[in-house]
């Protein structure tokens, strides 16, 4: 492991349009000690061909596992202090790599996660759901400068009511990582990461409002743009009651049961709309 470098991991899957555009983002990152590895996830276009390209980084080429199993590729090749992982379809501001390590370092953290914009077909901006829900501002009590500081608790706390920090906004240690995505998840993969680092140990976080990187949304992007019910389905009638499995031990009853009710209301909730869309028709 190497102190100060930062392993940018980038996983891809038939997104040869715009993984170029992703790549060129975090080789323009002011943070300049940091190593790019793209991990291409069994791809059919032109992906390898555009990447072989591009001078100063690591490509891999898998059969298709998923996303998790992609990110976990890039980080077993990985040799930095730090992680992060950037979606094909996201690009970063210039400072996202330089402010979120300075943060981590002043305070000593174990991660950190950062505010983004969505971009909707190539031109119109909207806010995150963070942003927009305000669901923050429960976790807003500590502030310092543009970050907002998360003990342990609130960090725990946090992840196991939502996922506030999708995969391109996360920076985090190494060796606070304790075991890696999740390979079994299509869409909560990076989710996964977190919930698994934060019930193994302490953790102690920061986040920030300040939108440092885009999400370029085409219809075609794993989460963002999916109708309700297909999001639904896959994300809370399939995927939390993994969490609750695989994390069974970790949680207190308490916590077990708030999952447990948050994904029977999700199940109402998708059946609703299901059928209500079969009586509009």
């Amino acid at each position: 492991m190497t102190k100060g470098l930062v392993s940018i991991i980038i996983p891809t899957f038939n997104r040869a349009n715009c993984v170029v555009d992703a790549i060129e983002s975090a080789k323009a990152q002011t943070y300049h000690a940091k190593e790019i590895i793209v991990v291409d996830d069994g791809s059919c276009d032109d992906t390898a061909q555009r990447v072989s390209e591009i001078k100063g980084i690591e490509y891999f080429y898998q059969q298709n596992q998923g996303h998790g199993a992609a990110r976990n590729r890039g980080l077993r090749a990985a040799h930095g202090e730090y992680i992060a992982s950037l979606d094909s379809d996201d690009l970063w501001d210039e400072d996202f790599l330089a402010t979120s390590i300075d943060c981590i370092e002043a305070r000593n953290l174990d991660f950190v996660f950062t505010d983004w914009a969505k971009v909707i077909d190539g031109g119109q901006l909207q806010p995150s759901e963070w942003l927009r829900d305000g669901k923050w501002k429960r976790y807003s009590a500590q502030r310092d400068g543009d970050w907002f500081m998360l003990n342990p608790e609130d960090v725990r706390k946090l992840f196991l009511e939502r996922n506030p920090a999708p995969s391109s906004s996360l920076v985090l240690r190494r060796s606070s990582i304790f075991s890696g995505w999740g390979e079994q998840m299509q869409i909560a993969n990076d989710w996964y990461l977190v919930l698994d680092t934060i019930l193994h140990r302490a953790c102690v976080a920061a986040f920030t409002l300040v939108p440092r990187w885009r999400k370029r949304v085409d219809g075609t992007n794993i989460y963002d743009g999916r109708p309700f019910h297909e999001i639904g389905e896959q994300l809370h009638l399939r995927e939390y009651p993994r969490f609750r499995r695989d994390f069974h031990s970790l949680l207190t009853r308490r916590e077990r049961l708030t999952l447990l009710r948050r994904e029977l209301t999700y199940r109402l909730r998708v059946r609703l709309h299901l059928s209500t869309k079969r009586g509009t028709r």
